[in-house]
């Protein structure tokens, strides 16, 4: 188990080198300038020249490409960088070490397995806590906004909170409700919940988040006249003034419309699928045998069926991370979301290189993070794949 993830680490890092290449490359041959702006008034030729020099504009594909990719680490801190993570690298080798060989019962063994586990966890905290700077990753931006790791990851933030909100909303309803479905297969229940996923899951996203805002915010409050719901940004004026149960309502009558806009259309996915793999388990011979032995209903579902058939959502869920964010881009616009969605917009629309590139890399990061996840889950949830 433990060569394949370091397989899948592997592989990982080839495929974020793959997507830095395919992304410079279509950002260069995607049409305009950065300083096509600039262009437009002929006074600004010497202006131009300087910027021109100052980002390497100038210079072969090649070394364009070659610079930005060797500046994803500023040199200052690369030695610091390099021993913090060669520690923490080292430290986690040993503790997965320890962790494979748990079956050995030899009492020498037990410390030292306890000292690669401590070893791990102090190393990793002392990894966070030095809060390694990478303001000079990626240069700054062409619009003037700043470092570009500084805008990247002040936007994340946001989105972060609204994926993973979204994320845990389709996982409660969704989940359940195709386990449900397949349990009362073709009943009534089943064809509405059928006929509702198939509506959810072919409505372009923007409809939803319209229909959203204008049924339960705009709506909602005619009727009753109390405004649950909040349509644009993620905090009212005077947030920092409420007492701290208020922020929490505030930020969650903020947050509720877009993350429910994205998360139907997962719930109606999660569903389907969940009800496809529940019915293939609950057809299979061994849960004809778990019910021969006289096992209780609930625990044939839950501790035979439903584990088996969590198999293949964690391959969906995981592949679900790219709609989410792909999602986002679109919900954050309707509901300006300060998110990383409307800095990629605004970037897309100035032509904004630096900024294009640094979010399609830190994407990429996260659905490769989310892969090697899924892996090691399966690992969890069936043991056969531990052993092969």
């Amino acid at each position: 188990m433990f060569a394949y993830i370091v397989r899948r680490l592997v592989y990982g890092m080839i495929t974020l080198l793959v997507l830095s290449a395919l992304v410079f490359m279509l950002v260069q041959f995607g049409g305009g300038s950065p300083l096509d702006r600039l262009k437009l008034n002929p006074r600004m030729a010497n202006v131009i020249q300087k910027l021109t020099v100052k980002y390497g504009l100038d210079l072969p594909l090649w070394q364009q490409y070659f610079k930005w990719l060797t500046g994803f680490i500023s040199p200052d801190r690369f030695v610091v960088l390099g021993a913090s993570a060669w520690i923490a690298f080292s430290s986690v080798l040993a503790a997965t070490v320890g962790l494979l060989f748990t079956k050995i019962k030899a009492t020498w063994w037990r410390p030292l397995r306890a000292f690669g586990i401590l070893v791990m966890w102090v190393s990793f905290f002392w990894f966070a806590k030095s809060r390694i700077d990478f303001a000079m990753a990626w240069g700054d931006s062409f619009r003037g906004d700043g470092p570009v790791w500084d805008l990247v990851f002040g936007a994340a933030g946001a989105t972060f909170r609204l994926g993973v909100t979204a994320l845990m909303l389709a996982l409660v309803i969704g989940l359940p409700l195709g386990v449900f479905q397949a349990v009362r297969q073709y009943s009534f229940f089943d064809q509405v919940g059928t006929l509702g996923s198939f509506i959810a899951f072919s409505t372009p996203i923007f409809i939803v988040a319209t229909g959203l805002q204008v049924m339960l915010a705009f709506y909602l409050e005619r009727w009753t006249g109390l405004k649950l719901f909040f349509t644009v940004g993620m905090t009212q004026v005077g947030y920092r003034d409420l007492g701290r149960l208020a922020q929490i309502g505030d930020i969650v009558r903020h947050l509720a419309l877009p993350a429910l806009s994205i998360a139907l259309i997962s719930i109606a996915g999660y569903a389907r699928f969940q009800r496809a793999a529940m019915l293939e388990v609950l057809h299979s011979d061994y849960l004809r045998t778990a019910k021969s032995k006289g096992l209780p209903r609930r625990t044939v579902l839950v501790k035979h069926a439903l584990r088996n058939a969590l198999l293949p959502i964690v391959t969906i869920v995981t592949l679900d991370v790219a709609g989410i964010i792909g999602g986002a881009i679109i919900t954050e616009s309707i509901f300006g979301w300060p998110g990383v969605g409307r800095l990629y917009i605004g970037a897309i629309n100035a032509v904004d290189y630096p900024v294009i590139m640094a979010i399609v890399m830190v994407i990429g990061m996260g659905i490769v993070f989310m892969n090697i996840i899924a892996d090691i889950l399966y690992g969890v949830l069936d043991p056969r794949v531990r052993y092969e």
